[in-house]
């Protein structure tokens, strides 16, 4: 039983030890796809950047739209369409 016990410790132990990112590396990989300028400019005039898995990829357009929404009742700048676009193909892919 304590040869399990021990095993099952250090299997945890070594899968935790994998290839993880530290959070600035992963900040620096999520600023290197497309769309994230567009995002970091437009989504931060209102409030931080969300994280990309705050919603499934399917639900981003709508978000979004709803967004634009927000940003026009508070005169904010609202995005191109290309912007637009940019943005929602930034938190549809940079979390896979």
């Amino acid at each position: 039983m304590k040869v399990a016990i021990v095993v099952l410790c250090a299997t945890t132990l070594v899968s935790g030890c994998g290839e993880r990112m530290s959070p600035r590396e992963e900040q620096q990989k999520l600023m290197q796809v497309p769309g994230y300028r567009e995002a970091k400019i437009i989504c931060t005039q209102c409030h931080k950047l969300p994280i990309t898995d705050l919603h499934v990829s399917a639900a981003w357009p709508s978000v979004i739209t709803r967004m634009d929404s927000y940003i026009k009742v508070n005169n904010r700048r609202a995005p191109t369409e290309q912007e637009r676009e940019a943005i929602i193909g930034y938190f549809q892919n940079a979390g896979k």
